[in-house]
Parts: structure tokens; C-alpha cells; sequence
């Protein structure tokens, strides 16, 4: 190949999503997470060949350095690079009233690798939360 010509990486979607599928059952099991997710380009099928794999996880039982957390939710064997974003469920909830987008972005258009009744029942809380302070306006 010339130093002219161009290569394209591509990214197996499918295999990409199964191989994060186990990695989250795991990583859920081994920590207790309550709910993993896939976020960012990769859940909004805008994803290039050199994309990451943005998650958000929820899980109570964690360090409190961000650091440390990141370590515990890194996995270097996979196919492609994965950037955890750990927070426990206050700190989620706390992000969700900031607007936090990342956060809100997961929610919506995020694909639950693991703990999708967690996320529903938390969706289906906050919006009761809600309701309750509109009828108190």
C-alpha cells in the first residue's frame, strides 16, 4: 500500500454489542451493578471505525474516587476501547435534575446492556417525582 492510499476502519456493530452484552453481564455480576448502559455514537449508530463504547453504570457498592471506579469498569481485552462513567443511583438521580447530558442522553436513546427493569422503574419514578411538583405549582 502506498503512503496515498486511505484505510477505512470498520466496526462489526452486532459483535461489537454482543461482546459488550457479556462484558456488562460480568461486570454487573462481579460488582453488583444495578444497571449498565451503552451510550454515546455507538447507541445512536453514528460510529466510525475509531469509536469508542461511551457507558454509563449504576452501582451503589463503589469507590468513592472516580478513578477507581473507572479501573473497576475498564476492560482492556475488548474489541474496543470502553469508557465507563460510573455514578451510584443518588449520584444519577442527582445528575438527572442538573440536565446532565450525558446522563439524560443514555437514558433516552441508550441501549441497556444490563438492569432494564432498574432503568424502567427509575424512568417510571422520576416522572411520578414530577407530576407530584406540577400539581404543587
Amino acid at each position: 500500500m502506498s503512503s496515498a492510499e486511505t484505510r477505512y476502519l470498520k466496526i462489526n456493530f452486532d459483535e461489537i454489542l454482543g461482546k459488550l452484552r457479556e462484558y456488562a453481564k460480568s461486570k454487573a455480576a462481579k460488582y453488583q451493578a444495578r444497571a449498565i448502559v451503552l451510550a454515546g455514537s455507538l447507541a445512536k449508530g453514528r460510529y466510525t471505525g475509531t469509536s469508542d463504547a461511551d457507558i454509563l453504570v449504576v452501582a451503589d457498592n463503589v469507590p468513592e474516587n472516580v478513578l477507581e471506579r473507572y479501573a473497576l469498569y475498564a476492560e482492556p481485552k475488548m474489541p474496543i476501547d470502553v469508557e465507563p462513567r460510573v455514578y451510584t443511583t443518588q449520584e444519577l438521580v442527582t445528575k438527572i435534575r442538573q440536565g446532565d447530558r450525558f446522563v439524560l442522553e443514555s437514558l433516552e436513546v441508550g441501549i441497556p446492556l444490563y438492569g432494564e427493569q432498574f432503568l424502567n422503574d427509575l424512568k417510571q419514578s422520576l416522572r411520578q417525582e414530577s407530576r407530584k411538583q406540577l400539581r404543587v405549582l
